[in-house]
């Protein structure tokens, strides 16, 4: 799925290499930078350093998409704190003066107890795209410990199968459970549950959060502040590496995120006790892509409300930059740097032929080294080389733990070489013109990487109505014939064969009539994705014409 979102700094336009070479990037917009300034060196050079080293401005806060204070009676509570969402049913009793925060809280005893919170589209609890960094917490006091009580729930099943996010009391113990809300590749459906915990006492206080990090994906339970079951939702177990992305939507046959349905959020069903405080907290993941955990240890403390719990480096992300070729190579990418101790800089490249926006997901990053060499060379999940038209290059600068030391980064550059498209076929010629046949010959074309050859055929002068790429189920190739020349026979059937291939009808394909007189040219195209609109293929050679005749009937 291609992820469009505004775009993130202007488009810059490349200057126009030759077929090797190598380009000096220009510095790019301020909208390109995230925590970067740009400052004059000793020698005046322009510099990418850092704007921020003490990370006071890094503490964000996260954005609040639903508030339940609880500290008005049911008969008043119509909107959530925020703003945000309606509540449609609210069943409880308000205790004045007895809640953890506030002026009171709502008591939850009855059989028809409980808070429904309508789902709104454009919201957290709503939406069907990626759900990014989230904290789901509240504060309850249990009068007893029932199975299956719900402190919240968020769950769907119009699927037929259930889909979202509840936290229950299940064996004296804080359950959090995640329906089918991360993809993953080889299931149509991920479910986690957190059950780890410490047994709780009734006609007590506590405090529990479900927190997920988007970048590292690291999901969490807390009570009262402390850990209790920790799991990294990535693909390969590691922090940072593939995670999943979390999401309310279902996956259509075509991979992308769809709304089937849109449940309300409930509180307090089947729930006896207190419950205040109830808040969701999350983080877009535009924003948060640009963002990673940089001395999480120093800053892990930071767990108020409306904080993240990570800081911020410097990020520089470049405009999506463009070869006048599909399939050029990138030799080398570089760049100058200046690190003070314990600084550091990093980099990630990333190139296609297909076009994509500055902050689209479906293309990805590759991290690379200092004068990194034959990126070109690299295969990708698909299997395809590191190969293309359109490439963009990310810079992060990482101060030094103390705040007190920041890189400089200049001289970002690269060395390239085009995959240009074959010389056209050379002394193209009709051969013989027979009954209903045309008989037609060029010389080879020498270039190294020639798959074969196309042969444009037509009844008027310079419109081509049909194209021929295969003979007896083979390409048109320098393979068909032995010597310095091709020689091939247009005939109805290799008509009829090619015709059949053209699935999206956009040809006529004329038969071979005899008198009729047919406009002729070939082109070569070259191995690299053969068939695809990223081939490369000549200019066409110059025309023959021919006219088929069966010739006299007196032998």
């Amino acid at each position: 799925m291609q992820l469009l979102l505004p775009p993130l700094c202007a488009l810059l336009i490349s200057p126009r290499p030759d077929a090797s070479g190598t380009i000096t990037f220009p510095l790019v917009p301020e909208p390109c930078l995230s925590n970067v300034k740009i400052i004059a060196g000793a020698s005046g050079e322009k510099l990418y350093t850092l704007e921020d080293l003490t990370y006071k401005n890094a503490s964000d806060p996260f954005i609040t998409d639903i508030v339940l204070s609880f500290n008005a009676p049911s008969t008043e509570l119509r909107r959530d704190d925020t703003k945000h969402y309606r509540i449609t049913r609210s069943d409880y009793t308000f205790t004045r003066g007895n809640g953890s925060l506030g002026n009171g809280c709502a008591k939850f005893f009855k059989k028809e107890d409980g808070v429904v919170v309508e789902t709104v589209k454009n919201a957290w609890l709503g939406t069907c795209k990626d759900l990014g960094s989230f904290t789901i917490e509240l504060r309850f006091f249990p009068y007893e410990l029932r199975d299956g009580s719900v402190l919240f729930s968020r769950v769907g099943y119009f699927s037929g199968s259930k889909r979202g996010i509840e936290i229950t009391l299940q064996n004296g113990r804080v359950i959090a459970a995640l329906f089918g809300i991360f993809d993953k590749p080889t299931m149509k459906k991920y479910d986690i549950v957190l059950r780890r915990g410490r047994p709780l006492s009734k006609m007590k206080w506590y405090h529990v959060s479900l927190s997920f990090d988007r970048i590292s994906g690291k999901l969490a339970k807390y009570l009262d502040g402390e850990e209790e079951e920790v799991l990294l939702v990535t693909e390969s177990g590691d922090a940072f590496n593939g995670v999943y992305a979390p999401s309310f939507g279902y996956r259509n046959a075509g991979g992308r995120l769809i709304c089937l349905d849109s449940p309300a959020a409930i509180l307090g069903k089947d729930f006896s006790g207190l419950l205040d405080e109830f808040r969701i907290s999350y983080r877009h993941f535009e924003d948060l892509e640009k963002r990673t955990e940089l001395a999480y240890r120093n800053y892990h403390a930071v767990g108020r409300i409306g904080r993240i719990p990570f800081n911020v480096e410097g990020v520089i992300t470049s405009p999506v930059y463009r070869f006048p070729e599909t399939g050029t190579k990138v030799m080398e990418f570089r760049w100058r740097e200046e690190l003070p101790r314990d600084t550091f800089i990093w980099m990630q490249f990333r190139i296609s032929d297909r076009s994509f926006a500055e902050n689209d997901t479906d293309i990805r990053w590759y991290r690379v080294a200092n004068n990194q060499k034959k990126i070109y060379l690299i295969k990708n999940h698909d299997g395809d080389y590191l190969r293309g038209r359109n490439y963009q290059w990310r810079a992060h600068l990482v101060s030094s733990p103390d705040g007190k030391s920041a890189p400089r980064l200049h001289g970002i550059g690269l060395d390239y070489q085009l995959d240009l498209p074959p010389n056209p076929p050379q002394l193209l010629e009709v051969a013989a013109a027979g009954d209903r046949l045309i008989t037609l010959k060029w010389k080879k074309n020498v270039d190294h990487d020639i798959a074969g050859y196309k042969i444009y055929y037509g009844t008027s002068p310079g419109r081509y109505d049909g194209i021929l790429t295969s003979i007896n189920g083979a390409r048109i190739s320098n393979g068909i014939n032995t010597g310095d020349h091709i020689q091939v026979i247009i005939s109805n059937s290799v008509i009829e064969e090619n015709k059949s291939l053209d699935a999206r009808v956009k040809l006529s394909f004329p038969f071979i009539q005899n008198t009729v007189l047919y406009y002729i040219s070939v082109s070569a195209y070259d191995s690299y994705k053969p068939d695809t609109p990223y081939n490369h293929e000549s200019e066409l050679s110059q025309p023959v014409n021919a006219r088929p005749y069966a010739g006299s009937e007196i032998k």
